[in-house]
């Protein structure tokens, strides 16, 4: 049997080749300690481990961190799935059943703080569907503070921003 620490990785990876894109961390995290498989710190030690051993890849949005398996963490998962127990994946499963339409949600918006060239930073806002973007908008100002606080409203005014676009232009 595995490591514990092993467990929690092919759990994390377990979730992100299922929902084939990214995750956001604090999704991810919930779900791990409200089911009881890892406690807090074991949780950072594993996002760690995972991330440095190139099993999965980080992007910073706003204010969130998003998660997404490489092809060397399906080749591990392919290797050690054996391990996740029967229930284990029936609850991961169930998990992604229950949060899907979110966690798709999470996926088709993007915020990135982006430095420009001139010592401005770019507020690059996206909203995608199956992976391309509908659109994208990119606002330059002067700090990255203002950028960063562009990045995290994105989320919670993308829809109210696109539709008045789309009704203004059409």
């Amino acid at each position: 049997m595995s490591s514990p620490l092993a467990v929690y990785k092919l759990i994390i990876l377990y979730l992100l080749d299922k929902m084939g894109g990214e995750i956001a961390m604090d999704r991810l995290s919930s779900f791990l300690l409200e089911k009881g498989f890892v406690n807090f710190v074991s949780l950072l030690q594993t996002y760690a481990e995972i991330e440095q051993s190139g099993l999965v890849r980080s992007r910073v949005s706003g204010d969130r961190c998003y998660y997404s398996i490489t092809e060397e963490g399906r080749q591990t998962l392919k290797m050690f799935r054996t391990d996740l127990s029967e229930e284990i994946r029936r609850q991961s499963d169930n998990f992604l059943r229950a949060e899907g339409a979110a966690l798709r949600g999470d996926q088709s918006v993007r915020a990135d703080c982006v430095p420009a060239e001139d010592g401005m930073y770019n507020a690059v806002l996206k909203v995608l569907e199956k992976g391309s973007p509908v659109l994208e908008i990119r606002i330059q100002v002067p700090d990255k503070s203002l950028a960063e606080e562009i990045c995290r409203k994105w989320p919670s005014k993308n829809e109210k921003i696109y539709n008045s676009l789309i009704e203004n232009l059409f």
